[in-house]
């Protein structure tokens, strides 16, 4: 007789920590890709800043940026995203748009001209908030799958589980029950309970020591039809402390320590139906909550040689070491032919880690018509397999997920283009950016176009921009079972004010 116990309410909420849970490249290389954020000046030309400097945003890139800056300033950048994300589901296509405002940028720069200190006859002491990335975002796939179902995804963590830890006692709810397996027996238990208290899968035999599982919900492996929503917000920002010197005429240095924040929440829903005749479900809804909360560290140093028309930039990050938490709540609901289960522990699992992100090279060449104008190449390069959680206490699940970054993804350039051409006060911009693929197997990347146009009051100056970037990628559904690919598409427009005052 199948063990079975369904509490329609839990009035307390727990917080415990937990040691494993399916943390996945997905989630480092959210934490890892580059996006054109800055100054409107900056974004303009394509972030091509790191011969240049003299912007807030060129700071974040080349250190010895704030070096190049005339004279004290202080500068603000609002900015106003359009996300529209189209998902390929197994070659159906659905579009969702998505926006926010916000503050992207505020820095300060105080300069210190001193002729009496040797050769080094310029200090400049930088402070500067930048937003890295928006993670405002939605999609909805929607598509028949004809290979995996829900079901599929409570298997893979039900096989090899004794069916003893998973079914409830008499003297025990559901939330104790998934407590306790989260406690004592990690992640993969929770799922193998969640699917067998929602009737989607059943042990092979009820004895205690079954370790096999079959699908109650779609027994003849018949397509499902699936409408995947994902709700994404948050962002991740970098807050920047810089000092630089101008040495002699034409050498510029600096150094920079960055403290790094992220802040992430991802809401999935699926809803999975038509299952056929042979079933007796109607249709199941599982949903996820994940929020993230990262702090980092990293540091950066960069020089900028100027040689008449020339400047020539080179700049090193290091890789940003972050401690996170992650905060889990699920929960799922089945509606049968004899009526409808939903099962909600109503429990947070917390989960703390670190990871790191990779370093990063970066080299710029600019070419200054005068007072006319100037163009600049900057060249960025990555290698995306040194992207790592910490396996310090020998983790499982980190040390195959490293692995797995190992082998997929690999070292990509990202390619930035920009000019300015002056007319009097009125500057005219454009650039162009360009992120290769950092995936072996699929395309990850991104690659757009920007222009904007500034006016200098001579105390202040006003920059307006419009850019567009376009990032290709997919991901799965899920990490295991159903984790088919979900092409997304995702077109950026971005406008953004900035205004600077000089002190």
């Amino acid at each position: 007789m199948t063990i079975k116990k369904f509490i329609p309410h839990v009035l307390v909420l727990f917080l415990y920590p937990l040691l494993a849970y399916t943390q996945s490249m997905e989630d480092i290389l959210r934490y890892t890709r580059t996006e054109l954020k800055g100054t409107a000046r900056y974004v303009a030309m394509g972030g091509a800043f790191n011969a240049l400097g003299g912007d807030f945003s060129a700071i974040k890139d080349n250190p010895a940026a704030a070096a190049v800056f005339l004279n004290s300033e202080i500068g603000l950048t609002l900015n106003t995203t359009e996300n529209r994300v189209d998902a390929n589901y197994f070659g159906d296509k659905n579009l969702i748009n998505s926006g926010s405002s916000d503050m992207n940028q505020l820095g300060l720069v105080l300069i210190i001209n001193d002729s009496k200190a040797g050769d080094f006859i310029k200090l400049a002491f930088a402070y500067n908030y930048q937003q890295e990335s928006n993670f405002i975002s939605k999609f909805n796939a929607k598509g028949t799958n004809p290979i995996n179902g829900l079901d599929h995804y409570f298997l893979n963590y039900a096989n090899g589980i004794a069916f003893r830890e998973i079914k409830t006692y008499d003297d025990e709810d559901l939330s104790q029950s998934y407590k306790y397996l989260g406690e004592n027996n990690g992640f993969a238990s929770q799922q193998a309970f969640l699917g067998y208290q929602s009737y989607l899968i059943d042990p092979v035999t009820f004895d205690d020591n079954n370790t096999q599982y079959i699908s109650s919900s779609n027994p003849n492996n018949l397509p499902v039809d699936h409408n995947f929503f994902v709700s994404n917000s948050g962002k991740k920002s970098k807050h920047t402390f810089s000092f630089a010197s101008q040495y002699g005429e034409s050498l510029y240095l600096g150094f920079n320590l960055n403290s790094h924040q992220i802040n992430f929440r991802r809401v999935d829903n699926l809803i999975e139906n038509n299952y056929g005749f042979t079933s007796s479900f109607d249709y199941t809804e599982f949903e996820n909550d994940l929020l993230t909360i990262g702090q980092g560290f990293s540091f950066q140093f960069g020089g900028i040689y100027k040689f008449k028309y020339l400047r020539l930039g080179l700049s090193y990050q290091s890789p940003v070491w972050y401690q996170m938490t992650d905060e889990l709540s699920q929960r799922i609901i089945t509606n049968k032919i004899n009526g409808k289960d939903t099962i909600d522990p109503l429990i947070i699992n917390i989960y703390e880690y670190n990871m790191s992100t990779p370093s990063r090279y970066g080299g710029g060449l600019a070419y200054v018509f005068g007072s006319k104008g100037l163009v600049s190449i900057q060249y960025d390069i990555v290698n995306y397999q040194k992207a790592a959680f910490d396996v310090e206490y020998g983790d499982q699940n980190f040390i195959e997920q490293n692995k797995i970054v190992e082998t997929t993804l690999k070292s990509a350039g990202t390619l930035k283009i920009g000019g300015e051409y002056r007319l009097g006060r009125l500057s005219l911009r454009a650039g162009y950016f360009n992120q290769e693929s950092i995936n072996k197997k699929t395309n990850d990347l991104s690659n757009g176009s920007s222009f904007g146009l500034g006016y200098d009051f001579g105390g202040s100056a006003l920059n307006l921009t419009f850019s567009n970037l376009v990032f290709e990628r997919s991901e799965p559904m899920y990490q295991t079972g159903l984790n088919n690919p979900i092409q997304l598409r995702k077109n950026q427009f971005q406008f953004l004010v900035s205004l600077s005052l000089k002190l």
